[in-house]
C-alpha cells in the first residue's frame, strides 16, 4: 500500500531548481516571498519517470525529484545524517581511539572511511581521542583548522592548559577537577572542545569523561521532579576577573520544543539560579547535587591517561571533562585547548557520506 501525503503548493514551489529560479552555484532561491503569489495553488501534478511536475497557479512548472520529496517527508533514511546518540553509562570497549595520519591533513590525503568511522563514534559516544599527532606546540590549530572553524573566546584562540602561579582559571592549577563542561557563561557556549597532550610527566593528572546524556536520562527515570526542576530554573554563569566579564544565561538540562535533548551546562564552580517567584529552588539544588553525585560515580566515567600526541575531542553539550589531581613539583603536564563549531564535523561527515557513495556507485 503507497504511502499519501499532502504537500503544500508554496513548499513545492520552494524545491523547483528550474533555470532562473536558484543560483547555479550556491543553490540558493534568486527569488524572494514578495515574488510569489499570495494565493498561490498547484492546478496540475503528475508523476514522470523519477520526477514529479507540478504546474502552479503562477505558470511556473517545477520538475522535482521524487526521491528528494520522500527523504523531506522522512519516508527514506537520510545517509548523510550523522549517527544518533547513544548514551553510556560504563566506559566503552574498546576505547574510541582513532588514529590521525589516517584521517590526513588535507582531504586530498585522507582516508574517507577513516573520517566517517571518525566522526561517526564522536556523534555516538560524544568523544574519541586522536592518537599520534605531534607534540610541537600550535599544532592545535592545524587540526581545528582540518576538523572544521576554530571558534575565539576569553582566552584565546588556541590556550595553554598547565598549573600557572597566578591562574586565570581552576584548569590552570593542579587541583581535582570534577566532571564539567566549558565555558556555560559564553554566548554561545561552545561546541565541541580540544585537549591537545603536549608534555604529561607528573605523577597524576589524568582524564575523565563521563556521558551528560546519560545523566540526564538517569535522573528523568529516577527523579522526574528534580529533572524537572532543572529543566525549568534559569542559571547565570558569570566568569569575571574584573577586567574580563563574560554572562551568560540558560538552564542546566537544555530540549528543544519536541523534548529532544539538546545540551547540558555543568560547571558549579560559576553557577546560580535566577531568583524568580515561584522557582523550585529546593529542586534545583537537589537535582544539581543528584548530578553532581551521577556524574562523578567512578563506575559511570571513564578515566585514562593522555599520552604526548594525543587529541581529546569531545562534544561540549554532551561529554563532561575533568582530571584528578597532579603534582606539577614532580615533572611537567601541558596541554593546549582550543574549540570549534558543532558544523564543521557535520559537514566534513557528510562530504565524506558523499565521496563514498560516489565511489561505489563508480
Amino acid at each position: 500500500m503507497g504511502r499519501v501525503a499532502e504537500l503544500n503548493p508554496n513548499w513545492l514551489r520552494e524545491q523547483s531548481h528550474e533555470p532562473g529560479q536558484v543560483d547555479a552555484t550556491n543553490l540558493q532561491r534568486l527569488y524572494t516571498p514578495r515574488d510569489v503569489d499570495a494565493d498561490l495553488s498547484a492546478i496540475d501534478c503528475s508523476v514522470q519517470g523519477e520526477h514529479l511536475v507540478v504546474a502552479f497557479s503562477d505558470g511556473h512548472v517545477a520538475r522535482i525529484r521524487t526521491d528528494l520529496i520522500e527523504l523531506r517527508l522522512g519516508w527514506v533514511v537520510d545517509e548523510e545524517e550523522p549517527p544518533a546518540p547513544e548514551p553510556w553509562t560504563t566506559p566503552l570497549d574498546p576505547f574510541p581511539y582513532i588514529d590521525w595520519a589516517d584521517i590526513g591533513w588535507s582531504a586530498d590525503d585522507e582516508d574517507t572511511d577513516a573520517v566517517i568511522e571518525f566522526l561517526s563514534a564522536f556523534y555516538r559516544h560524544g568523544y574519541v581521542v586522536l592518537r599520534n599527532t605531534p607534540t610541537t606546540e600550535g599544532t592545535l590549530r592545524r587540526i581545528t583548522d582540518r576538523l572544521g572553524y576554530i571558534s575565539g573566546n576569553n582566552f584565546g584562540w588556541i590556550f595553554d592548559v598547565r598549573a600557572e602561579p597566578n591562574p586565570t582559571d581552576l584548569a590552570y592549577t593542579s587541583i581535582e577537577l570534577l566532571a564539567h563542561t566549558d565555558q556555560p557563561y559564553r554566548q554561545p557556549v561552545p561546541g565541541i572542545q580540544l585537549l591537545h597532550c603536549l608534555r604529561n610527566e607528573a605523577p597524576g593528572g589524568d582524564s575523565t569523561l563521563v556521558d551528560g546524556l546519560a545523566a540526564a536520562n538517569a535522573l528523568f527515570a529516577e527523579r522526574p521532579d528534580l529533572h524537572a526542576a532543572l529543566v525549568d530554573t534559569e542559571v547565570e554563569w558569570r566568569y569575571d576577573m574584573v577586567t574580563d566579564t563574560v554572562v551568560n544565561r540558560g538552564h542546566i538540562l537544555e530540549y528543544d520544543r519536541h523534548g529532544r535533548y539538546e545540551r547540558i551546562r555543568f560547571n558549579t564552580k560559576l553557577d546560580g539560579p535566577v531568583l524568580r517567584p515561584g522557582a523550585d529552588l529546593d529542586g534545583y539544588y537537589a537535582g544539581r547535587r543528584w548530578l553532581t553525585e551521577w556524574l562523578n560515580d567512578p563506575a559511570h566515567q571513564v578515566t585514562f591517561r593522555l599520552e604526548p600526541g594525543d587529541v581529546m575531542f569531545m562534544d561540549n553539550h554532551r561529554a563532561l571533562h575533568g582530571r584528578t589531581s597532579f603534582d606539577s613539583s614532580k615533572g611537567h603536564r601541558h596541554l593546549q585547548g582550543g574549540y570549534i563549531d558543532h558544523d564543521g564535523p557535520d559537514t566534513m561527515y557528510r562530504l565524506a557520506i558523499r565521496r563514498r557513495r560516489a565511489s561505489m556507485s563508480a
